[in-house]
């Protein structure tokens, strides 16, 4: 699917470039674009019902919209990603619009695909400026910079202000907590700034939010220290819009965490004086989940033999 989707983002690409001065065409890329990350904020922040009144605001039109609107609503129906992808991609071929319109279909596509994956509109912006040509992706820079400039200290105020507030929450780490979530939260106040970028560049940005979830303010704001301004605010939005999270998989993150500090402490790459209490710490969570492990193994199994003896 993904091969058949950059031929026709490339074809859609090439037949631009012949018509590239056209202003009106530009214009409704880059309406598409910013209704795209409306939409992408909009399920983020109060959930994919809340996008069935956005749709009233879209035009009816023009096919583009018409497929917009075709592909939120399987989204917002609870339709099963793998159909709304080749559906999406049907459709796209199917009605095989030329340059502009086909461009625009093929962002509403993936546009859908991110919403009802609930990935960030950090991410998604990006991902949409790579579908862009040269030309327009200069154009919709060009106007972001003309627009942004009086709202960037406000937009900045902003991002501080949230990674601060949850720096603030449950305030000191315990250095006496040797849970698996104390003891992450223990080691990375005492790695230095190079160690926590090192290790930073191993871990992937969900397995960390879900982590800092249950760390204290103080380890949280080690880690925001250590990543960039951009990053930092994805990641507290991540915290903020994921809502309660369940305490098992909070220390199923914090563990993978602990296990990258273990391999780089062991290949040198991180020098840490509390190495073996990190590593005892880890080993008996690793004892204890495969211990619940078997014990769920083996209710089950008895589980079974009694519904056997009762239905028989």
């Amino acid at each position: 699917m993904n091969q058949i989707f950059f031929i026709e983002l490339k074809q859609k690409c090439d037949e631009i470039k012949n018509d590239a001065n056209n202003t009106e065409k530009i214009n409704q890329v880059i309406k598409a674009y910013d209704t795209i990350l409306h939409f992408t904020n909009v399920a983020r922040q109060e959930g994919l019902l809340a996008l069935e009144e956005e749709m009233s605001g879209l035009g009816t039109g023009s096919e583009p919209d018409l497929f917009f609107k075709f592909m939120i609503m399987m989204v917002i129906d609870g339709t099963e990603p793998v159909f709304i992808e080749e559906a999406g991609m049907n459709r796209c071929i199917a009605f095989n619009l030329p340059s502009y319109d086909g461009l625009i279909n093929l962002m509403y596509f993936k546009g859908a695909a991110m919403i009802q994956a609930g990935n960030n509109p950090m991410l998604a912006r990006c991902l949409l400026e790579t579908m862009m040509p040269p030309d327009i992706l200069r154009v919709l820079k060009h106007r972001e910079h003309e627009n942004a400039l009086p709202e960037v200290s406000e937009k900045v105020q902003k991002e501080n202000n949230l990674i601060a507030s949850l720096c603030k929450e449950n305030d000191k780490t315990d250095e006496h907590d040797y849970s698996i979530v104390g003891q992450l939260a223990v080691t990375a106040e005492r790695l230095s700034d190079k160690e926590m970028q090192r290790m930073l560049r191993e871990i992937d940005n969900n397995t960390l939010s879900v982590a800092m979830k249950g760390l204290p303010g103080t380890a949280r704001k080690k880690f925001f220290d250590n990543l960039s301004s951009r990053l930092g605010y994805m990641i507290a939005e991540n915290i903020v819009f994921m809502g309660p999270v369940r305490l098992k998989d909070v220390e199923e993150s914090c563990a993978k965490i602990m296990k990258i500090y273990m391999q780089l402490a062991d290949s040198g790459e991180i020098i840490s004086s509390d190495t073996e209490n990190a590593k005892l710490v880890l080993d008996i969570y690793e004892t204890a989940q495969k211990q619940n492990k078997e014990i769920k193994e083996k209710y089950n199994m008895i589980k079974q033999l009694i519904d056997k003896i009762y239905n028989d």
